[in-house]
């Protein structure tokens, strides 16, 4: 009998998406095989500053006492998925699922990415950089509503306001910046949103893409985690030839940001342009999420799935 594999699945942490985390990580922690692994998991305060273990409490700089073989990061948004937790576990010397410390921060950086992205032949939408009391005037100058007002540092549309009238711009932008200092306000594109979960370290691979069809004004964060809200269909419905270049796309996303093990690659389609929206370096990963389903639809269950990503971390 093989040895099991000890596995510490870390949720919660402070950011916006706590709750959802929770979601994640339980879900994860359920379903990893118990005949492989013993798993331990642990709740981090939304205060950030302790954790839960077995019922007890103990500060967040002790989590070097956890006795494990991995750790497996369920914990989404700032301090879980922007490289935080990913250097902290750095310094302890224990593996952990996902990207490392720069890929993780680049891709909660919309800002950066995008930058990337571009310098690597990737289309993106066109926006900009706004700041707390800049004029509004030059976002008028540049596009015409509607418009996504954007946080540079969230995920899962947290704070993402689509603003379709111009009496409605202060509004979107005062949400965005209560969750950062910095705000993208971009070009709405009206095509067909896309997403492509990628699969690997250095041979990575991407799975089938899945076509997002809200049923509200925009795949927004509540969409994003009920599935009433949303059609969500795999494989998406593009052609051939558009989902390889889509599959491509992602594919050179996830590798110009360093991306290991697991991410989803965000992406709108419109007369056969590719454009990164972008890159979730940890996915949700609950019963509604969208990555189970793709690994589902080629026969990937979602313990097999876990089994992957673990294999990813402990290869790194």
């Amino acid at each position: 009998m093989k040895k099991k594999i000890r596995v510490a699945v870390l949720m919660g942490g402070k950011s916006a998406e706590h709750e959802i985390s929770l979601a994640s990580g339980r879900e994860v922690a359920k379903n990893l095989d118990p005949n492989k692994y013993e798993v331990l998991p642990i709740i981090i305060s939304n205060d950030g500053i302790s954790f839960q273990l077995n019922n007890k409490k103990y500060p967040l700089s002790q989590l070097s006492i956890v006795n494990c073989q991995l750790f497996f990061i369920a914990m989404h948004g700032p301090y879980g998925e922007d490289g935080a937790i990913q250097g902290f576990l750095e310094l302890i010397c224990v593996p952990y699922t996902g990207s490392k410390v720069l890929a993780s921060a680049l891709g909660m950086d919309k800002i950066s990415s995008r930058k990337l992205f571009t310098h690597a032949g990737l289309k993106v939408p066109n926006h900009l950089i706004v700041k707390k009391n800049d004029q509004l005037k030059p976002i008028w100058h540049k596009f015409k509503p509607p418009v996504f007002v954007k946080p540079h540092n969230q995920g899962s549309s947290v704070g993402t306001t689509k603003v379709s009238k111009k009496k409605h711009l202060k509004k979107a932008l005062n949400l965005a910046f209560s969750f950062s200092p910095l705000t993208l306000v971009e070009e709405f594109i009206d095509g067909i949103e896309i997403t492509c979960p990628i699969l690997g370290n250095d041979r990575p691979q991407a799975l089938p893409l899945i076509e997002i069809v809200p049923k509200k004004e925009y795949f927004d964060y509540e969409a994003k985690y009920d599935e009433k809200l949303c059609d969500e269909i795999v494989p998406a419905r593009i052609g051939k030839s558009l989902t390889k270049k889509a599959q491509n796309t992602a594919l050179l996303a996830y590798q110009t940001l360093g991306c290991r093990g697991f991410a989803r690659v965000d992406m709108i389609t419109k007369d056969n342009d590719v454009y990164v929206l972008e890159v979730n370096t940890i996915p949700g990963l609950t019963p509604v999420s969208l990555f189970p389903k793709s690994a589902a639809s080629i026969g990937i269950s979602y313990s097999k799935l876990l089994d992957k990503i673990v294999m990813f971390a402990l290869q790194k």
